[in-house]
């Protein structure tokens, strides 16, 4: 009877893996190369590192009254991209985000890739 119940879940696992769906839920499992791929896009940032420091160093020449000082370490800026942020600093966050630090200062901003919106965090802006 034991070996009955185990071939049947062992049929049933194979079954669902096959079908590509969970029972239940309408959660389709990434099997396709379309779903892979749009999942692949969904987790690739939108811009490079490079371009990203470039938009914050654009917002920066523009708004900061302290501009020269952050733009002579502009070869020194370093940017991080998170998809969902999951960290809580009292600053309101977005989704697709980059955090365009200038270690030196100690200063850093945020980019949102959805609407290229420019938040200072910490800096003389």
């Amino acid at each position: 009877m034991k070996w009955i119940i185990l071939i049947g879940i062992g049929a049933a696992m194979v079954i669902i893996a096959s079908a590509g769906r969970i029972p239940g839920t309408g959660r389709q499992l990434a099997v396709s190369d379309e779903t892979r791929t749009a999942a692949a896009v969904e987790h690739t940032p939108k811009y490079t590192r490079q371009r990203a420091i470039e938009i914050v160093a654009e917002h920066i020449r523009e708004s900061c009254a302290a501009s020269d000082e952050y733009l002579s370490n502009l070869d020194s800026f370093e940017a991080r991209w998170m998809r969902q942020p999951r960290t809580d600093d009292h600053h309101e966050r977005g989704t697709r985000e980059w955090t365009v630090s200038d270690p030196l200062s100690g200063a850093y901003w945020r980019m949102y890739e959805d609407n290229l919106e420019v938040v200072d965090v910490i800096g003389d802006c």
